[in-house]
C-alpha cells in the first residue's frame, strides 16, 4: 500500500511552516503532516475498497480534513467521511485530487495513474448535516517519547469517546505516526538535536498504542473499531524520511500495521454501509 512511503516522500522535503523563516520537515505547531497522513489513508482506502469507490461513483461519499463533528462537545477530527444523502453531480474539480497540489504531497508516477483512475470524491463542509461514517483521529510522536505518551493516550482516548456520542454508527479509527530517529532537531529553537535511545523509545510508544487503546469488539461504547501505526524515520535536519517496516515497526501479523488496519476499516466499512 501507498500511505507511508507517501508521507515519508512529501515529509522529506522542508517547507516554511507559520512565521518562521527556516524550513522545516516536521513542525510541532503545523498539522501539514496531518493533513498529508489522512489524505494518503483515504487514497489507501479507495485504492483498496470496492464499495468505497462504488459510493464516491455514485456521488454518495464525502470527506473532510480537519472536520468539525457536532456532538454534546464539538470536536475538529482530522479525517472524516460521510455519507450524502441523494447522489448529485460532481463538481468540476475532484475535490481530493485537487488536495495533491494544495498540499503538495509527492506522488510517483504510478501514484498518480492510480489516482487517475479512482472517482470523484467530493469534499463535504456540511458539518452538522450529512452523517459521518468514519472518523480519524491522527496523531504524531516524534520526539520525547516516554513524556508523550501519557498526553497522547489520553488524547486519543477522550477524541474516540467524542465521536462515537456524536456519530454512534461511525468507524471510529485511530491513526499515529511514530518517529524512530536516533536524533531529532527539534523547532524549539534548541541548539543540539533532541538524542532518542531508539529502537527502545520508538517500541514503548508502539507497544502502548497497540495494547492500552481500547477496541470497540472488547470494552463497547468507548472503544475504536480501527488502530493503526506507522514508523518513520525522521531527523527533522534535512536529511530523507524513510518508512519503516521493521522493527520498532509493527509486524505485518500485528493488528495496528497499517495494511491490517487498511482492511480492518475496509471490512467495517463493508459490513455497515454496503448497502
Amino acid at each position: 500500500m501507498r500511505g507511508p512511503e507517501i508521507l515519508a516522500r512529501t515529509m522529506s522535503a522542508a517547507t516554511r511552516r507559520g512565521a518562521s523563516l527556516r524550513e522545516w520537515q516536521y513542525h510541532s505547531r503545523s498539522d501539514t503532516h496531518s493533513k498529508v497522513a489522512c489524505w494518503a489513508l483515504l487514497f489507501d482506502l479507495l485504492c483498496e475498497c470496492d464499495v468505497m469507490r462504488r459510493h464516491a461513483d455514485e456521488g454518495r461519499l464525502g470527506f473532510g480534513i480537519n472536520h468539525v463533528m457536532v456532538g454534546p462537545i464539538n470536536k475538529t477530527l482530522d479525517l472524516v467521511l460521510t455519507r450524502i444523502s441523494g447522489a448529485g453531480a460532481h463538481p468540476p474539480r475532484n475535490a481530493f485530487a485537487q488536495l495533491v497540489d494544495d498540499y503538495g504531497i509527492a506522488l510517483s508516477d504510478d501514484d498518480r495513474a492510480a489516482l487517475d483512475r479512482l472517482p470523484f470524491v467530493e469534499r463535504d463542509t456540511a458539518n452538522d448535516v450529512h452523517e459521518v461514517v468514519m472518523a480519524v483521529e491522527a496523531k504524531a510522536c516524534m520526539t520525547a517519547h516516554v513524556k508523550s505518551m501519557p498526553r497522547l493516550h489520553a488524547e486519543i482516548l477522550a477524541t474516540g469517546y467524542l465521536a462515537r456520542k456524536a456519530s454512534p454508527r461511525c468507524i471510529t479509527v485511530s491513526y499515529s505516526l511514530v518517529n524512530a530517529a536516533a536524533s531529532f532537531v527539534a523547532t524549539s529553537g534548541a541548539t543540539a538535536a533532541n538524542k532518542h535511545s531508539q529502537p527502545a523509545d520508538a517500541q514503548r510508544v508502539v507497544d502502548m498504542l497497540a495494547s492500552a487503546i481500547p477496541l470497540a469488539r472488547d470494552v463497547g461504547s468507548f472503544g475504536y473499531d480501527v488502530v493503526g501505526v506507522s514508523v518513520i524515520d525522521c531527523r527533522n535536519d534535512g536529511s530523507p524520511v524513510t518508512a519503516l517496516d521493521a522493527p520498532p515497526a509493527p509486524a505485518r501479523s500485528d493488528h495496528v500495521h497499517y495494511e491490517r488496519m487498511i482492511r480492518a476499516i475496509c471490512s467495517e466499512y463493508r459490513a455497515r454501509f454496503s448497502s
